[in-house]
């Protein structure tokens, strides 16, 4: 079902997208923190804290921001939320690869998946009829992600094996986020012609 509909295909190309450019900052964050933080008890504590600001932001954003923007913007635009913060940061770690710029871009990107991204598209699926939805969604959220994360493993893990440095290890990610947010705006565009 999921291959068959060009809807449900395009659910599919914006979840490899979006793990595709997960996998890319988790491949830069390989290298970035050892060498801004030597120590690994620093390191664990560093990602404590990390992972209780994301946690924060995104509950603020859930209780506070996301049904409103929803309301005023539209799915397109909100799925195209995270693609748009994506080049921008992909392109500034293209330029500047350091702890800083690496901080801010994966706690806005994560914050920003689970408060605005992840209920989104969710709401893809609604305009789905029930059995191809309950289908889909299992291949989708299972095959299509971890294939994505493993894709993008290869890929980056080939281009630092080959000697890419981490600014262009960047700079390749922009056209996956570029592609990411062609499919938020057509994939936004159709939900709404679904729902008539």
């Amino acid at each position: 079902a999921a291959l068959s509909s060009p809807y449900l295909l395009a659910i599919c190309g914006w979840l490899f997208c979006y793990t595709m450019l997960s996998t890319a900052l988790y491949f830069l964050q390989v290298e970035i923190v050892p060498q801004a933080i030597p120590g690994r008890a620093d390191q664990v504590r560093f990602f404590a804290t990390v992972d209780l600001v994301v946690n924060g932001l995104a509950l603020l954003l859930q209780v506070g921001v996301t049904a409103r923007l929803g309301a005023a913007i539209g799915a397109g635009w909100m799925l195209a939320l995270m693609p748009l913060f994506s080049i921008a940061g992909f392109a500034v770690l293209g330029l500047a690869p350091t702890l800083a710029v690496l901080l801010v871009v994966g706690v806005v990107r994560r914050a920003g998946e689970f408060a605005i991204s992840k209920p989104v598209r969710e709401a893809l699926y609604t305009v789905v009829p029930r059995e191809e939805r309950y289908k889909a969604k299992s291949f989708i959220d299972t095959v299509v992600y971890r294939g994505g994360d493993a894709s993008a493993g290869w890929l980056f893990g080939g281009l630092r094996a080959a000697g890419v440095g981490m600014s262009a290890l960047a700079w390749s990610a922009l056209p996956v986020a570029a592609a990411w947010l062609a499919l938020s705006f057509w994939l936004g565009r159709k939900q709404a012609e679904k729902r008539g």
